[in-house]
């Protein structure tokens, strides 16, 4: 039942413009310098069942909040026009600055809390020209109708840069378009117009009407020198997925598989209580995991834990900690500080994974854990493993390692990723414990009956973030059924 109320909201969704409005397909308008507009081409696909035209710039109404250092204040920003150069003039503009522009996404507008919030993480960390991009006369529901809007406001945010560049001599390799879920897809189509833009990053690009779409239509890595994305949503979007799970940017962050994010699966009433207003926790209800991007993003600006993602073939294998150290250029970071690390040219589309945590902050650091079963006298076991690292900043504190019950073979090594809140430091201590799979209708499995034992032969953590290693010896050492052991021999 769950799954038919969902196609039919889904179904509504696509289909939420007027039969009048559908009879556009393959139709042109024309806006000045902006250019023309056609429906056809790639534009009408099987991706695109409800094709319109771009409602005029008029209509959009976009508009271009300057902050800088100078007047950083929410209230205190200056409009700026493509079309008066005094208003850039009489700014606080300076083409000496590097450019970070912010677009929002569907039904919202420019003064919406995390821009401001990811404006002031800005301004903090170092003097630019910060450019909130307001379009929320455009970004109203229909869906469809604010999909067709990006493209004019990509092309408007594109003239004011050109105008910048022509006036100032701002160059555009110093902006940077940073945009969530429809936003994306206007920094793309900016980028389109805009030979040699620095950078675009992605926070969670929209799924519905651009993925699996040709790259005019939806953010590409040709729309930046550099373009980074961050896929946190991209589960169906009959289980409410907005966001592409398709890579889309020269490298593409998988934060928690990408698919939902920890912590977004909280009771709706908890939810509401939590955002402390209606509107608030009702997104954060019917879109967390998609919200989760520009959190991931903001936090990452000023972030002393470096959002480390690991480069990988799938998260499977990540999570089995098959990716880590960095060592080799096997890690980027995640965010703000994306551009650190960049693949070589011509190479797009490479995939990083990490975890994140349930709540803020969000950053984590990873672990991972190899550990080598002994095979002297012992016998295969199952059951729940537990793990403590303790090192020169403080421990990890009891960890689960696996999350599916493990069947132990004598002589095999497992592998595992933990997380920890801190750097635990230098290692000088594990612990080990594990937890027999135990059934009332199997006498095999009583600890009463037998003793139920395993081995420890040697133990080999990672520090993921600073690649310092660390093994500790058990020799063999038997662990039994619910008893903590204590490991600090190193080898």
């Amino acid at each position: 039942m769950k799954q038919k109320l969902l196609f039919v909201l889904y179904v509504s969704f696509l289909f939420s413009a007027t039969l009048a409005e559908d009879k556009e397909k393959r139709s042109t308008v024309c806006y000045g310098d902006l250019g023309c507009f056609s429906t056809g081409g790639a534009f009408t696909s099987l991706y695109r069942p409800v094709n319109l035209s771009p409602q005029s710039p008029a209509s959009i109404n976009a508009r271009f909040l300057l902050f800088t250092q100078e007047n950083s204040q929410n209230k205190a920003y200056q409009l700026l026009n493509a079309n008066n150069f005094d208003s850039i003039q009489t700014s606080n503009f300076q083409s000496s600055r590097k450019t970070k522009v912010i677009s929002h996404g569907f039904i919202e507008n420019g003064f919406a809390d995390w821009m401001m919030q990811m404006k002031d993480e800005l301004l903090k960390f170092d003097d630019y020209n910060v450019i909130l991009l307001d379009w929320g006369g455009g970004s109203k529901p229909p869906y469809t109708q604010a999909t067709a809007n990006t493209r004019v406001v990509g092309a408007e945010l594109a003239k004011l840069i050109r105008v910048l560049m022509d006036k100032t001599s701002a160059r555009a390799e110093d902006f940077h378009l940073i945009g969530h879920s429809l936003g994306a897809h206007i920094c793309g189509y900016a980028g389109e117009r805009t030979q040699n833009l620095g950078r675009i990053s992605g926070l969670d690009p929209a799924d519905p009407y651009f993925q699996y779409t040709d790259t005019t239509v939806r953010l590409d890595p040709s729309d930046a020198k550099f373009v980074d994305i961050m896929h946190t949503n991209g589960a169906s979007i009959l289980t409410l997925g907005y966001g592409m799970r398709q890579p889309c940017g020269h490298v593409d962050y998988y934060p928690n598989e990408g698919l939902n994010q920890p912590g977004c699966d909280a009771n709706p009433v908890t939810k509401l209580l939590t955002e402390g207003d209606i509107y608030e926790g009702g997104k954060q209800i019917v879109a967390c995991s998609h919200l989760r991007a520009h959190h991931y993003f903001t936090e990452s600006i000023n972030s002393r834990c470096p959002f480390n993602g690991y480069k990988c073939n799938s998260y499977a294998d990540f999570e089995r900690g098959l990716c880590l150290p960095c060592s080799g250029g096997n890690c980027g970071y995640m965010g703000f500080h994306a551009d650190k690390t960049k693949p070589p040219a011509g190479k797009t589309h490479v995939k990083y994974f990490l975890d994140t945590g349930k709540v803020a902050p969000y950053c984590r650091y990873h672990y991972q854990i190899d550990v080598q079963f002994g095979q002297l006298g012992s016998k295969s076991e199952k059951g729940t493993l537990y793990m403590n690292l303790i090192g020169s900043n403080g421990q990890l504190g009891e960890h689960q390692l696996n999350t599916d019950v493990l069947e132990v073979q004598p002589g095999h090594t497992y592998g595992f990723m933990v997380t920890s809140t801190h750097d635990i430091g230098d290692l000088s201590q594990m612990t080990f414990r594990w937890e027999l799979d135990s059934h009332w209708y199997n006498p095999l499995t009583w600890s009463l009956l037998s003793t139920h034992a395993i081995q420890i032969d040697t133990v080999d953590i990672v520090n993921g973030e600073t690649n310092k290693k660390k093994r500790f010896c058990g020799f063999n050492a038997g662990v039994q059924n619910s008893v903590t052991r204590t490991f600090q021999d190193s080898c």
